[in-house]
């Protein structure tokens, strides 16, 4: 890395980005991600943060909330630098010196210096040029983020460690879907509201992405096939050795149309006409950059968990009704209330399973989903054995209207419509 005081080679246009540094300028997004409360913890605190996530999930809205966040709180305006490599080809020293050119002064005289890096997989090398500065400036706050959020990662991972917390920026929950929606009478009074909130929530699941809460219909098919494109054909190649990305392409179309689906890599390598260790790193791949979810079968010790089957879901149902052909909507529910849960695992037993097992404190968790409203014994027989194996004393069902508490086999089952589960009202 050359010194801080070499010559530049390129003017780099950073005031176009810096509309902060103007008196009483705010970016004005005033609807926050939950995200953004535990970011701000953090703003004093040495180590970068990064941002990963899905195309369109909104981490520039966010790194410029916490921009408006640190002018409020008294931060000068011109101890914050952003800068996106999205359409401008530029080191990271050239956009430090243009920086020390506009302010007059050296980085190593500010206080505290927020440097916020945006799209940053289009710059070389990044995690390098950043290491250098962050090493040689301790008075510099780094916060990055970018589109290709696998690309990322990965590279935080290869040469950050230690220097850099991470964090994952989901799609929606459906509060936050609700909240940009205005619709702030439903979250703190849900129970009066319960008709309204199964009608928004009809919404919520095939609607996502910031930029779809209110979107037109007929935008919506064109918005999700333009991130699935970039992320399959251009994000995804770019970091991992793909020589077949319509074989990505194939494996997401057939997850979709079967949630849940159990890997069997020697039947479905010979559909796909590739190797099983093709195959087994291309959902690897798919997994790694936030398509796929994928769980597996449960068992108190880890190691055999981890080598037991594995289901693969579509990594959130605004995708899956997208990709989904033939949708049927108790399948769909099932990935739903996987993606809602952020779940590691499920269980399957001969012919016993429980679509769902998380783990909390210590405390398991199983949760079936029954999209309905006529549950009998025998439609959870799995989740009832489940308990009876693992002694746990509480299971749940996911339903579609269903709302009600039943003590069946000195085990207790909570009945929870799927808007509750949902708004986190179990």
């Amino acid at each position: 890395m050359a010194n801080i005081k070499s010559g530049k080679t390129n003017t780099v246009n950073i005031a176009k980005y810096n509309l902060h540094w103007r008196d009483d300028f705010a970016y004005g997004y005033k609807i926050k991600r939950d995200l953004f409360s535990e970011l701000i913890k953090y703003l004093n605190e040495k180590p970068m943060i990064g941002i990963l996530g899905l195309r369109r999930t909104g981490k520039t809205v966010l790194l410029k909330q916490i921009i408006d966040h640190l002018i409020n709180e008294g931060t000068p305006r011109d101890s914050i630098l952003y800068f996106s490599f999205d359409d401008e080809v530029a080191s990271l020293e050239e956009v430090i010196i243009e920086y020390q050119t506009r302010i007059g002064k050296e980085i190593s005289s500010t206080d505290n210096l927020y440097v916020f890096l945006d799209e940053i997989q289009k710059l070389d090398n990044w995690q390098h040029q950043v290491k250098y500065y962050y090493d040689t400036y301790p008075n510099i706050k780094f916060f990055v983020s970018g589109s290709s959020s696998i690309f990322l990662k990965k590279k935080a991972e290869e040469s950050l460690a230690g220097r850099i917390f991470l964090y994952h920026l989901p799609v929606l929950s459906f509060t936050e879907f609700l909240r940009l929606k205005g619709e702030n009478e439903l979250i703190k009074r849900p129970e009066m509201f319960s008709e309204p909130i199964k009608e928004q929530m009809q919404l919520y699941i095939k609607r996502q992405f910031p930029e779809l809460v209110t979107a037109d219909e007929s935008f919506v098919d064109m918005y999700l096939e333009s991130i699935l494109n970039k992320m399959v054909y251009e994000d995804l190649p770019k970091v991992f050795p793909i020589e077949y990305p319509d074989v990505l392409w194939q494996i997401l179309k057939i997850v979709a149309s079967n949630p849940g689906i159990v890997t069997d890599y020697a039947a479905l390598s010979d559909d796909l006409n590739i190797s099983r260790k093709t195959l087994a790193k291309y959902v690897s791949y798919l997994e790694r950059g936030f398509l796929i979810q994928k769980c597996y079968n449960f068992s108190r010790n880890r190691l055999t968990t981890e080598k037991k089957m594995k289901r693969l879901y579509i990594s959130n149902s605004t995708l899956l009704f997208h990709l989904w052909e033939h949708p049927d909507i108790g399948r769909g529910v099932e990935n739903i209330v996987i993606n809602s849960s952020n779940a590691q695992f499920f269980w399957r037993k001969n012919t016993s399973e429980v679509d769902c097992i998380l783990l909390k404190d210590d405390t398991i968790m199983p949760i079936e989903s029954k999209y309905k409203n006529n549950i009998r014994k025998k439609d959870i027989k799995g989740l009832l054995k489940f308990l009876d194996k693992f002694s746990v004393d509480t299971g749940y069902v996911v339903t579609k209207d269903m709302d009600t508490e039943e003590m069946i086999n000195e085990r207790r089952i909570i009945f929870t419509p799927l808007w509750k589960w949902l708004m986190g009202l179990d």
